[in-house]
Formats: C-alpha cells, structure tokens, sequence
C-alpha cells in the first residue's frame, strides 16, 4: 500500500495532498509515479526553479529536464541536471537527488537508471505523459521495454486541486501581495502616463514587496487590442483601466483583476459598476461545494444576459495553484469538474472591459475570499 514513508521530510506530507496521491495509487494500480512537467515536479518536490532554469520545466524538447520519481514504498529521488541541482538542493522536499550532466548526458538514460536503481523496471509506473515529448517518450521506453506505462495527467490534476492548510496559506499571502501592489500603485497613475508605464510601476512593486516573478496585462478602455501587451498608449481622463495580474510567491500564483477609473466616475460610470458588481457578487455565491465548472460558467453568462449585459469569453474562472495559475476546474464551456472543498477557484465574469476577479477558497459552506485588501464596493479612481 502506498504511504508516506518516515524517510521522506515532514514538509511533504504539509505541501502535498497525500490522501489524494494514495487513491492516484491505489486507482491506477501503480508501483511508482514520475513526472516531468513544472506543475508536477514543482508540486511533488516544492523545487523554485526560477527564470531559464524553470523554463526548462516546461519545454517538452529540453536536454535539461526535471523528474521526479515517487515509488510506492521508499524515499523520492529528484532527478535534475547539474546545473540546477543547487536550486534543488536548497528549496527541495525531497531530500534524495540525482543529477546528470547537462548537454552531456541524456536525462531519459538518468531517469532510466533510477528506474532500475529502485527495482522498478518491470513495475506499472504512472506518468503525466500529456507533458512528455513525442521523440523522448520513445526515448524512454526504449531504454524501459518491459515498463508498464500508465497515463496518469488527468488524475494528478484531481490531486492538486485540493489544496493542503499550508498551500492555502501560501495561496492567500500571494494574492494579498499582489492586492497590495495594486493598493501602492494605484494612486500613483495620472492621465497622459502610458500604459507601459503604470505597468512597468505594477510590476517593480510586487517585486519590491517579495513577489519571485510577475506578468500580466494593465490596458486602457481606448485601446482596442485585447491583451496585445503593454503599449505606449496614454491614459485618459474617464479612462477604464482593466487589469489582469499573474504573481508568484514561493511557487504558488496569485491571479486577481481590478479595474481604475481615471479620474472622478460620473454617476452613469458609478451605476455601471454597482450594476456589474451585483453580477459578480452572484457569480461568487455559485462557487459551492458539489456544482460543476460548465454549469457555473452557463450561470454567469446567464446572470449578464438577464441583466441587459453581453455575455463574456468562454471562461469564467479556473482553479489557481503552483508554477501555473489556470489550473483544473476549470469554469467553461462543458465543463464536468466538480468544485469540492479545499480547492481554490479564481472567479472572473467578464463583459467588455469589466473584469474583476478573485481567489476564492470552496469550503462546505460560503467562499472564502482569500484576499479582502481591496475594497471592491465602490470603482477605485485616481486624478
């Protein structure tokens, strides 16, 4: 029977949803789990890879690869190239490392040896195959011809979802750190400042303040170009600035949208977002244990339609998690996944250029909105 061994360091059973690995296990009946993708491996191991090095995460022709090999029975091994063991080294639950030399060696013949080093190359072995490459995957079973594969993506997804009392923990101070660069911000933009501008201060602050990295986008209602980047586009007066925010602290993503008005709303402008803000309210009252993603997201665009509004995208939220924020469940069209407590959902009904969205912890009762730092009652405004 899987179980979390004493070999293995107590933070894993902290940061990592054991229950839902033992049913992954006993499910798919297998011997051994490996994964390769960043949203995996950074799971499994809490390894912070940051810029180049955790770009080779997700890049599925890489010759620096990361794997983490999870057996039954026994400690985990981190299989990483030299060049990024350190990084492991120092921010890995997993105590057992294995490296191989970049550009020299081939990671799938390091892996390949681990595999056998642990007895497990005749095994039943679940992979998050969705995220191997085609030409390394043959790699791989070449050097394993009497492996039994297993894809076990879909299920690892099922997994992360339910967050452990820790990764919410870490779940609610990144989005209070972003909440809060917003808060500096904001007051600070004028009309006739670009885009670029406001953006690059957006940015710099949520470093400032601890953040490992940040993207996103920040556009004024009189550019068109929907998520073309930041451009040398000037804000002005009456102006609705949109935003969409994507930070990581620690690994976990924090993914949250607020809107600006440039200068003073007018009463029609203030009508508008009291107008919008009920619909959201509403579309936050639907994320309950037991609804499903392609029934919540109907809902909402149904909330704008009866209330004289254009429905939005095909997406009205998705689950937040580490190393990528738009995770399973997702709020979409036919969606089948189910919301169930202990996951976190980030909520986004959108119309046109009105776009709030929050990080929402599903419990057995109401949501828990996970950062309350910005007042959402009344549309912030700057001169």
């Amino acid at each position: 029977m899987f179980e979390v061994t004493a070999a293995r360091r107590p933070e894993v059973a902290q940061a990592v949803n054991i229950r839902g690995l033992e049913r992954l296990f006993r499910r798919q009946r297998i011997d051994c789990l490996i994964c390769r993708s960043g949203i995996n491996t950074v799971y499994l191991s809490g390894i912070s890879s940051p810029g180049t090095l955790g770009r080779h995460l997700d890049l599925a022709d890489t010759p620096r690869e990361t794997f983490v090999v999870w057996p039954a029975s026994g400690e985990p091994v981190v299989v990483v190239s030299e060049i990024a063991s350190e990084v492991a080294r120092v921010s890995s639950h997993i105590a057992r490392i294995k490296t191989y030399a970049d550009y020299v060696e081939s990671p799938e013949r390091a892996l390949a040896n681990v595999v056998r080093d642990l007895n497990l190359a005749t095994a039943r072995i679940g992979f998050d195959q969705a995220w191997f490459g085609a030409s390394r995957w043959s790699e791989l079973l070449l050097m394993l011809p009497e492996m039994e594969p297993v894809d076990c993506t879909a299920e690892l997804d099922l997994v992360r979802a339910v967050k452990t009392p820790i990764e919410v923990e870490e779940l609610r101070r990144a989005a209070v750190l972003l909440d809060q660069a917003f808060l500096d911000v904001f007051p600070t933009v004028r009309a006739g400042q670009t885009e670029r501008q406001v953006n690059a201060r957006i940015c710099s602050t949520a470093l400032e303040l601890g953040a490992g990295s940040i993207h996103g986008i920040l556009q004024a209602s009189s550019n068109p170009v929907l998520y073309g980047g930041e451009s040398e586009c000037r804000l002005a007066a009456e102006d609705l600035v949109r935003t969409d925010y994507v930070t990581y602290l620690n690994g976990y993503a924090a993914n949250l949208s607020r809107l600006l008005h440039v200068g003073p709303p007018s009463p029609e402008s203030q009508r508008i977002y009291r107008s919008y803000l009920a619909i959201y309210q509403e579309a936050v009252a639907l994320l309950r244990s037991g609804a499903v993603g392609g029934e919540v997201h109907n809902s909402i665009r149904a909330l704008f339609e009866s209330n004289g509004w254009t429905s939005g995208p095909p997406i009205s939220g998705h689950g937040v998690g580490v190393w990528f924020h738009q995770q399973y469940p997702l709020l979409v069209p036919g969606s089948s996944d189910v919301l169930e407590p202990g996951m976190v959902v980030a909520i986004e009904p959108i119309s046109g250029h009105w776009h709030l969205q929050d990080e929402y912890l599903i419990t057995d009762g109401d949501p828990v909105r996970l950062s309350d730092r910005f007042d959402l009652e009344e549309l912030a405004w700057t001169r």
